[in-house]
């Protein structure tokens, strides 16, 4: 695909040129009106390949989504705008991993490849791993039912607090994604377990800024959670700064900042 790259910058079309721009996005894209129609895309054996990414993306997006889901509660307040696509490549590359699977019905198998998903960024902009991790430890049992966040000592960096900030907070939060696999008799990819997306998030208690913070978080999923060899649960630690309001109240800054801590 063209892209402008000098400072002339115009959207819409030039004879057989079409120009515009992607949300989020400063450059200027250029490509030829026209090509196949969806009939074409969907029946012509010239195109059959192209069927097989459709069919592989589609079940990509479905699993973003519910790695998205699972992240509700923290998702708007840490991530740039540019996540989503950063997780759409992670987990493209992890259903590239099938090299045993039929092209466009290959699996998403988030069980085997766990290192990858620690590899994710939220916000590019807002890194708090040295901070944090020279402070935290974190602990779950076998049943992964549950994970214990141990913080020891955190007293954040002045110049990470946003405005004036008079206190800040950790979160400790496990959430669970599930393999996927392409079910033909539903012809879409599906999750393999239940538990997909199942999400508790924890606070530790406000902690004035300029105080070093020690305290234990513990997250637990429903008692009775049984989880099996294709779930996968990402725990996610991250800070949140507040400034008071009224008397006893806090109001949250709208930013903070997070990290995958494990996966497990």
């Amino acid at each position: 695909m063209a892209y402008q790259k000098g400072n002339i910058k115009y959207i819409g079309s030039f004879k057989s040129i079409r120009n515009y721009q992607n949300a989020n996005d400063p450059k200027v894209y250029a490509g030829e009106k026209g090509g196949a129609n969806r009939d074409l895309i969907m029946n012509n054996p010239a195109f059959a390949r192209t069927r097989e990414n459709m069919n592989e993306f589609k079940g990509c997006g479905m699993a973003v989504k519910a790695i998205r889901q699972g992240l509700i509660s923290v998702v708007q307040e840490h991530t740039d705008t540019r996540f989503t696509g950063r997780l759409v490549s992670l987990v493209k590359m992890i259903n590239l991993k099938d090299t045993e699977g039929l092209r466009g019905f290959r699996t998403i198998t988030f069980s085997q490849n766990r290192p990858l998903l620690k590899s994710v960024t939220f916000h590019e902009k807002k890194k708090i791993d040295f901070d944090l991790r020279k402070c935290i430890r974190t602990s779950h049992p076998e049943s992964r039912a549950e994970a214990t966040l141990a913080v020891k000592g955190l007293n954040p960096n002045p110049q990470t607090f946003p405005g004036n900030a008079d206190a800040y907070r950790v979160f400790n939060l496990i959430s669970i994604i599930s393999d996927y696999i392409y079910k033909g008799e539903d012809k879409k990819y599906k999750p393999l377990s239940t538990l997909n997306s199942m999400n508790v998030l924890v606070f530790s208690d406000y902690t004035p800024v300029n105080t070093p913070l020690t305290a234990e978080v513990k997250a637990a999923f429903p008692e009775g959670t049984l989880l099996n060899e294709s779930d996968t649960v990402l725990q996610c630690v991250g800070i949140e700064f507040y400034y008071k309001s009224g008397k006893e109240g806090y109001r949250r800054y709208p930013k903070g900042s997070m990290m995958v801590y494990d996966v497990f």
